[in-house]
Formats: C-alpha cells, structure tokens, sequence
C-alpha cells in the first residue's frame, strides 16, 4: 500500500506538472485529435446513457462532447491542473462531475454501475506506472461495475518507433486484458492521420458486457 501511494503521488506530480504547462499534447487543437474524437462519437452514436465514467478526462474537451449523449458523467484525473483546467471551460450539456482522482485508488463499484466507461489515451500510462497485476485488476473491476449492456470504449494510439509505451503489440495486449475478463468486442478499428508531420495509428475499440441494456 505504500508502494501505491508513492507511485500515485509521483504520477500526480509528473501530469499535473505537465498540464500547469497547458495543453502539451495539444487535444484541444490538434486535427488529428478532433478525427479520432469525432470517430469515438460516431462510435457511441445510437445510444444514450445514463451514467457514465471517463478516465483520465484531462482537460475536458472530449468530456463536453460525450455529455451530449449522457444524461451524468463523473469525470476523473490524477492532475489537479487538467480538473481545475475542465471546470474553467464552462456549461455543458450534460451533468458533469470533474474530480480529481487516481483511477487506480478510486472504487468504481461504489458509484456504478455505468453503463459506459470511457478510457481514452491512458491505459498504456498505467502498465509504465504499475505491475501487470495492478493493471488487471482494475480491468476486473471496471468490468465488474459496468450493467449489463454496457460499453466501454478506448483508443489508444499504436506508434512503434521511439516510443516503448505505445508498441502495437503492447496496446493489443492491454486490449486482451479487457476481453480476458469479461467484455466482449462489439467492434474493433485502426484509424490512421499525421500529427507534427508523423504518421500514427489509433487502435480504437468499443466492448460491451454481456447482458441485456435496461
């Protein structure tokens, strides 16, 4: 347990000071950001929901967009800076809970269940923080805290040069990890687009458990 809480207090360090800089990795202005935002809606589309989960929401701009097909939305970050930098954005359209929390100490069964869970751009940031086993776990839970006919989607971008956390193969295995305990793929895509002149791939996924929507 201490363990955790120093890996938890040094991942909050690390991306809230990243985000006291602003947007470094530039979600809320790039091209290639909007395209695989406007792709992750088009995914959820047909559907509405009633509570929903995002992980690692940053600074909130996809956050906005999802809440015009959620009725409430809890939307967590271990960075004070992004929370304080999602509220400073204004309304929206949907209720709106932004918090600042580590996914990893957060009990997600205690306020599911969900019937989304949202994990874009972050799961390859917890396998270089924390054992395999930690990582796993969480998928359990996660599973666990979604109703029945629930989704969860993710994307993640696969680059495999220069960059260890987003190897393709790990990004799979992380997928695998969601499918081993439980979730079932409904669809799977690999979207391409160029960011700063590099071409880049986004395994984009959306999961569903099993069961029937009520």
């Amino acid at each position: 347990m201490i363990e955790h809480e120093r890996i938890g207090q040094k991942a909050r360090e690390f991306f809230d000071g990243l985000w006291r800089k602003g947007d470094i990795w530039d979600i809320e202005t790039s091209e290639f950001a909007r395209q695989v935002h406007d792709r992750v809606m088009a995914l959820l589309e047909g559907r509405r929901y009633g509570h929903v989960l995002e992980i690692a929401c940053g600074g909130g701009m996809f956050t906005r967009r999802l809440s015009t097909l959620a009725d409430s939305i809890v939307a967590l970050d271990i960075a004070p800076a992004a929370i304080e930098r999602a509220r400073a954005q204004g309304p929206a359209a949907g209720r709106i809970d932004f918090r600042v929390a580590n996914i990893m100490r957060f009990n997600p069964r205690a306020e599911g269940p969900w019937d989304l869970i949202v994990m874009n751009e972050m799961i390859y940031f917890l396998g270089w923080l924390y054992p395999f086993f930690d990582v796993a776990w969480l998928a359990a839970e996660l599973f666990a805290a979604t109703a029945a006919g629930g989704r969860m989607i993710m994307a993640n971008t696969m680059y495999g040069k220069e960059h260890p956390l987003l190897l393709p193969w790990i990004i799979r295995t992380y997928h695998d990890l969601f499918r081993n305990v439980g979730y079932q793929v409904e669809m799977e895509e690999v979207m391409r687009g160029v960011k700063d002149g590099v071409e880049l791939e986004v395994l984009l996924s959306r999961l569903v458990k099993p069961g029937v929507v009520e």
